[in-house]
């Protein structure tokens, strides 16, 4: 899973980070040539530009989050997705076909979020608006203007959580919050920034080191300012973050796991079907794919099972491997030395592979100590390619004896390479792409990708060893289940205890990651959905290429091909193929 960077929460592919002035319309790449597309992403560019500026003259830089603010931005893109819903494209070049479905697919998130006033949720299981500030401490800050804009980012904390609190409140009066057994374990969020000393608060960071630019004299003022924002600013706002959700929010918040008693529910689940897998399949039928894939992974496990002669089921076995001391590690260092080798061993593998590379480089990072209670066991933490920092790698050292070594290879695949850093690198490089394009994420491509990049691994000689073979199968039997169990909270009514029970007993997760995968679920409808759809489709369009091309295919050549546009739907994705075929063939 991706963190985005984005000014809201939206995946994300997650991976959240917040950018406080973006600009994901600007452009300094080509527009599109057909005329309404063009328009509206002038129109787009030039509201965005409005924005900040209506910001920055507000003095807001972490931006304005009223319901007024919701109300004007969607009435703007509703207008946009009107006009180009309008427009006949059948004549377009195959270049602004592509252009015309993603830019309504960039639209189409907060569209459905304000129309079923899911924007009055802004945080999830793992990560929200109080989680996402602590991000900007990890800047790499040299000019006295950048600490400048720091220090009044900080200055901005108190309004900024009292406009999302605002928001938090009209969600408890309209019924729409998050569930009240997510919360388990969520004070962390808040805990660990509510400190007596500022420069124990993870805000100090940026001024423990002065850079050479600013002399020693100026340096005291900056740190003796730095000082009180944190005092006065930061620790009072977390403060108030958690009387709000102690006393307010989580005595209101759902019983149902899933929305299925929201305003609206089976519309708006529908629609996040829709919105994550980029298909037209019904719950219905996306829980079907979920059941077809667990049946067929079930028998692959249990072919491991007999090879390495274990005696017994197949539950008792993925017990056995969650009690094996083989399968964990005492110290943090050994879990991310660990990852680092296995990260490194792909790099060497790559060219197998892919004709293309990206520029950009990456690390491999603990998960920040202050998200790391509630987070997944790893994520990619992505950087613009113009940053001062590579993209991250990020493994989560917290609870050593819930991180299991067997699935380790098939996370670093997703994670870092050829997942989530070559993609995502690899898109912020196409010069021919219009810039909207290069910072865009379709969670069916992006996760999709990820995890045939797990798949990809047999191929660049990992899952040697049986146990990690067995490792790769539960990520894989990980995301069929994820198509069951997300239809399943949100639209079948299950409780938290059925899905735990549903994961637990077919995947050799550790517990805890199984608790908090379902927490995860259960606070973000849908997007659970867009892993095992992607990469279903990928490969089932690499089979098809295969078939077609017989001695002609090159695997390079296709994974160059299915990157060469950044990230697309399904069906774009679908197109390109059939494009390859015949190029290929010297059809066109």
């Amino acid at each position: 899973m991706r963190i985005a960077a984005t000014a809201r929460l939206i995946c994300l592919t997650g991976i959240f980070l917040i950018v406080l002035s973006p600009k994901p319309f600007a452009q300094d790449g080509p527009m599109p040539e057909q005329p309404t597309i063009k328009a509206v992403l002038l129109r787009m560019q030039a509201f965005r530009e409005s924005e900040r500026k209506r910001d920055s003259t507000l003095r807001h830089p972490l931006g304005s989050f009223t319901p007024a603010d919701f109300r004007r931005q969607y009435q703007f893109y509703d207008s946009c997705d009107k006009a180009l819903a309008k427009l006949d494209c059948s004549q377009c070049s195959f270049t602004d076909k592509i252009n015309l479905d993603l830019l309504r697919y960039s639209m189409e998130d907060d569209l459905a979020e304000y129309r079923y006033s899911w924007y009055l949720v802004p945080f999830l299981s793992d990560n929200g608006f109080h989680t996402n500030l602590a991000f900007r401490a990890n800047g790499n800050f040299r000019s006295r203007k950048e600490f400048q804009d720091y220090l009044d980012m900080l200055a901005d904390i108190p309004r900024y959580v009292d406009e999302h609190i605002a928001l938090m409140r009209e969600g408890i009066r309209l019924g729409i919050t998050q569930p009240k057994d997510m919360f388990k374990g969520y004070e962390q969020t808040w805990e660990q920034h509510i400190v007596t000393d500022p420069r124990k608060s993870v805000f100090w960071k940026p001024f423990t080191t002065r850079p050479s630019s600013i002399d020693s004299i100026a340096w005291a003022r900056v740190q003796s300012e730095a000082e009180a924002q944190i005092s006065t600013n930061v620790i009072p706002s977390y403060v108030r973050v958690r009387e709000f959700f102690t006393k307010e929010y989580i005595p209101k918040a759902r019983s149902q796991a899933g929305i299925v008693n929201l305003p609206n529910a089976n519309e708006f689940y529908r629609e996040r079907v829709h919105h994550y897998t980029t298909t037209d399949m019904t719950p219905e039928q996306v829980f079907q794919v979920g059941e077809q894939e667990v049946a067929r992974i079930t028998a692959a496990m249990n072919q491991v099972m007999q090879e390495v002669g274990f005696r017994g089921t197949l539950q008792e076995f993925i017990t056995s491997l969650r009690t094996d001391k083989r399968f964990f590690v005492d110290k943090p260092e050994d879990l991310l030395k660990e990852a680092s080798y296995i990260a490194k061993k792909a790099d060497g593998k790559l060219p197998l592979l892919f004709g293309k590379l990206p520029r950009q480089p990456y690390g491999v990072e603990p998960v920040p100590a202050d998200l790391a209670p509630v987070y997944t066991s790893g994520r990619y933490s992505g950087a613009p390619i113009s940053s001062k920092r590579a993209g991250n790698y990020w493994v989560n050292t917290y609870n050593l004896p819930s991180r299991t070594l067997y699935t380790l290879e098939a996370l670093t695949l997703h994670e870092a390479v050829p997942g989530h850093h070559l993609q995502i690198s690899l898109a912020q490089e196409l010069d021919n792409l219009p810039r909207f394009r290069r910072n865009l994420y379709v969670n069916a491509f992006g996760e999709g990708w990820g995890l045939y990049s797990e798949f990809l691994g047999y191929e660049m000689g990992f899952y040697k060893d049986p146990y990690s073979r067995f490792g790769q199968l539960t990520y894989d039997m990980w995301r069929a289940c994820r198509l069951v169990i997300d239809v399943g909270l949100h639209y079948k009514g299950w409780t938290r205890e059925q899905a735990v029970e549903y994961l637990a007993s077919r995947t050799a997760l550790s517990l805890h990651e199984v608790n908090t995968e379902i927490l995860r679920y259960m606070a973000w409808p849908g997007q659970a959905l867009a892993y095992k759809t992607g990469e279903l489709q990928i490969k089932k369009l690499r089979k098809r290429a295969e078939d077609a091309l017989g001695e002609k295919f090159d695997v390079r050549a296709f994974h160059d091909k299915i990157l060469s546009e950044g990230t697309v739907t399904l069906s774009i994705m679908e197109k390109m193929v059939e494009s390859f075929i015949g190029e290929v063939k010297g059809e066109k």
